[in-house]
This record gives C-alpha cells, structure tokens and sequence, in this order.
C-alpha cells in the first residue's frame, strides 16, 4: 500500500453511529445559539442596535437564559439534518471502503457521497429550517409545538416551505463541506506537520467551511427571500429573476461576511465534537 492510500484507510475505516454527527452538531449550536439568536434580534429590532448592546438588553431583560430563547428549533433542526448528513454520508463512504478493498474512493467521490447525503438531509430538515425565528412567533411554545401548529393551521405542505431551496442549499453545504473537510485533513496529514489532533480538527474545519460558505452564499440569499414571500402567486423563479435584475448578481454573495461569521463557531465546533465522539463511539 502507497503512503497516500495508508491514511484514508486509516482515518475512514472505523463504523461510527449515525447519530454521532447529528450529537455533535447539537453540541455546538447550545453554545453557538445565543450568537445566532442575538444576531436575529440585532437585524429585526427598530431602530437597529449592535449585537452588544442587544445581547446587554436580552441579559436585563430576560436574564441569561433568554440568550437561549429559540433554542428548541435549532436543536430539532441538528437532531434531523445534522445527524442525517452526517450519518447518510459517513456510511457512503463505509460503502466505498467496501468496494475499494479496504481503502476510500477518489475526491470527487467523496463529493457525490455529500451530495446524496445533502439530498436526504435537506428533505429531512424542512421541516425544522422553516420554523420561524423567536421574534416571529405566534405564541409557540417549543419547536415541536410550531411545527404541529404551522402544519394544523396552514397545511402540511407549508411546513416544507422553501423546501426546493432548502435542499439545494444541502446539497451544495454538504457536497464541499464535508468532503473538503475530509481531503484538506487528509493533505494536512500527509504533509508530516499536522498530527490527529484538536488543532488540525479546527483548522480543517474553518478551511472547509469557507469554501461551503462561499458556495452557498448565491442560494442563501435566494432561501431568505423564498421563505420570506407570503404571495402564492410569485414562483421561486420570478423572486430569483426579479432579484438579480433589480440588484445585479452582487446580491448573490450580500451578507457572506455575517454568514461567514456565524457559521465559523459552529462549523468548528461541531466537527470538533464530532471528532471527539468518534473517539469515544
């Protein structure tokens, strides 16, 4: 066996539940969430105010513990699309390794696997992406209960509002994070400079998640504003159209550095638990 292979036997051998991605990623958002949260509150309240001095007004107002109002849906959300794109994924590549005699598939192998596990994650998690914010919320008590209620008032149907979208976005956060996070581990450990470490784990992490972020930027702005719509009648479509020839294609990559920002937290420390985890599991 090459000393290239030698790794990616290694590393990707061992089977892992697959719930594991999906504890990791719950992990992090209870203590990335009152970052998210607070960035919601800054972004809706009028007149607008800095995430400082929103947080400052949350603590007065509410105490600690309102930092994590909210927290429910982002813990539905990890408990569905988190642990199916990590779990859908994981035993993609246990298939590869099956196939291949004991060593991965190629890179863009590893993307397809993300892809396909992006597809299933994406439908899985509707449901709970399309959850409203705190601020929007019409007295629900938890996620589940706004779930239960959206789809006995509004329909089933509603509840994967922005579902095309949804999906799409899991597609492609799923085909480049996950396999890129896999290949730039593997070359940061061929280079003989790196070791199996907490360290390598972050960096990896913050290298593939601003190549998703980047990816995705084009179809987070177009998500936000299918999912804001409340008009029937105006097609995904005509809301992308109309968007790109009323503010050129910039509006495609508008808000990457807040994106980039809340999603770096979680990014690393999800795969960062999640390589602790697997250590344990």
């Amino acid at each position: 066996m090459d000393d290239e292979a030698a790794p990616r036997e290694v590393l990707a051998r061992r089977s892992h539940p697959v719930w594991l991605g999906g504890a990791a990623a719950m992990m992090s958002v209870i203590i990335t969430h009152p970052i998210d949260q607070t960035k919601v509150r800054s972004q809706t309240q009028h007149p607008r105010r800095g995430m400082l001095e929103t947080a400052r007004n949350t603590l007065r107002s509410s105490g600690a513990l309102g930092l994590w109002t909210g927290l429910s849906g982002s813990l539905l959300r990890q408990a569905t699309y988190g642990a199916a794109r990590f779990g859908i994924y994981g035993k993609l590549k246990e298939r590869d390794i099956k196939l291949r005699g004991g060593t991965e598939g190629s890179r863009w192998g590893l993307v397809k696997n993300g892809a396909i596990a992006g597809v299933f994650a994406g439908l899985v998690g509707a449901p709970a992406d399309g959850v409203k914010k705190p601020e929007k919320r019409l007295g629900y008590r938890n996620a589940i209960d706004g779930l239960l209620r959206i789809a006995r008032e509004e329909g089933l149907s509603s509840t994967f509002r922005g579902g095309g979208a949804t999906m799409l976005r899991s597609v492609v956060m799923n085909a480049t994070q996950l396999s890129c996070y896999d290949i730039i581990k593997e070359q940061l450990l061929l280079s003989g400079h790196f070791t199996d470490s907490v360290p390598t784990h972050l960096l990896t992490a913050v290298i593939g998640g601003t190549i998703a972020v980047t990816a995705c930027a084009p179809i987070d702005v177009m998500k936000s504003r299918i999912q804001s719509n409340t008009k029937p009648s105006v097609s995904a479509m005509n809301i992308v159209s109309r968007s790109l020839r009323r503010e050129g294609a910039s509006v495609l990559f508008r808000g990457w550095l807040p994106a980039f920002l809340r999603m770096t937290p979680s990014t690393t420390l999800t795969f960062m638990f999640f390589e602790q985890l697997k250590r344990i599991f």
